[in-house]
C-alpha cells in the first residue's frame, strides 16, 4: 500500500469534465476536528509576540481551509498549514463511489514560491454506512465531527490514523503531485482499488510532504470526482469548469 502511486493525467486545458463532490459552493464542508490548524506567522522578538499576543495585532494569518475547496486559484489564494505535513478533511456534498481525485496549484510560471506545494499525499475515504444524519441538514452542526470520530483515530499530532483494518475506512491511493507538469493535475485510482470500491462519506487528504519549504505547505484547490450513490439525484450530474 505504501508504495501504491498512481500517475497523474496532465490537462492541456483547466477545464475539468466532471463534477467535484469536494466544492463548498455545492455544500461539501470542511470537517475543522480533523483538519490541520492554519499557519500563523509571528513576530520575531518575545515583546513583539507579547505585543500580539494581547492586541491580537501583528500576527498574519492565512486563509482559512474553506479555501482549499472553492474555485478560486489565484496566486496566494490558498489555505496554508504548518511544516510539510498535514491534512484536510472534507465531508464530501453527497456519498459518491470515489474515481478520481484532483489537486490544482498555481502555475510554476507565475513566479511564485512553489515549493510550498504539497509532494506526496494519501487519500483515505471514510465509507458512508447509511447510519446517522444527511449533510445537509442545518440543524445537525455536530454530525460531521461525530461521523468522523467514529471510524478515525488520532496519533500524538491530531492527524487521522488510517490503516486497512477498519471496514469503515477506505485506502483510495497515494500519488505525487509533480510541480513541473500541469498546475492541474488528476490522479485516477486504481483498477485493483476501484474493484473493491465503497460509498465515501467523507475524504481526509493526507499530505506526507511538499517540495521543499519547510515553514509551511500551501493547499489551492483538491477535487473529489465519482458517481453519486442516489444516481435518481441529477443535482451534481453536471460538470464544476463554470466553477473554475
Amino acid at each position: 500500500m505504501g508504495n501504491t502511486v498512481t500517475c497523474y493525467q496532465e490537462k492541456k486545458s483547466l477545464e475539468i469534465e466532471r463534477p467535484d463532490f469536494a466544492l463548498y459552493s455545492k455544500g461539501a464542508k470542511v470537517i475543522n476536528r480533523y483538519t490541520s490548524e492554519t499557519f500563523e506567522l509571528w513576530p520575531p522578538k518575545w515583546y513583539q509576540r507579547l505585543f500580539a499576543q494581547i492586541s491580537g495585532h501583528g500576527v498574519l494569518r492565512g486563509k482559512s481551509p474553506i479555501t482549499a475547496i472553492s474555485p478560486d486559484t489565484y496566486v496566494g489564494q490558498c489555505w496554508p498549514f504548518p511544516g510539510r505535513e498535514g491534512q484536510l478533511a472534507i465531508l464530501l456534498s453527497q456519498p459518491v463511489y470515489v474515481t478520481a481525485v484532483t489537486y490544482d496549484h498555481v502555475s510554476k510560471d507565475a513566479g511564485f514560491d512553489i515549493l510550498s506545494a504539497p509532494k506526496d499525499f494519501e487519500v483515505w475515504g471514510i465509507i458512508d454506512d447509511g447510519i446517522g444524519g444527511k449533510t445537509n441538514q442545518p440543524d445537525n452542526n455536530g454530525y460531521e465531527e461525530e461521523f468522523i470520530e467514529s471510524r478515525v483515530l488520532l496519533d500524538s499530532k491530531n492527524f487521522a490514523t488510517m490503516d486497512d483494518s477498519s471496514p469503515l475506512r477506505h485506502f483510495l491511493g497515494r500519488f505525487i503531485y509533480d510541480i513541473n507538469g500541469s498546475p492541474v493535475q488528476t490522479f485516477e485510482i486504481s483498477n485493483q482499488i476501484l474493484k473493491s470500491n465503497k460509498p465515501i462519506k467523507a475524504i481526509i487528504m493526507r499530505v506526507l510532504g511538499n517540495w521543499g519549504k519547510p515553514l509551511y505547505t500551501c493547499l489551492y484547490r483538491f477535487r473529489v470526482h465519482g458517481d453519486p450513490v442516489n444516481h435518481d439525484e441529477n443535482l451534481f450530474l453536471s460538470t464544476d469548469k463554470q466553477e473554475l
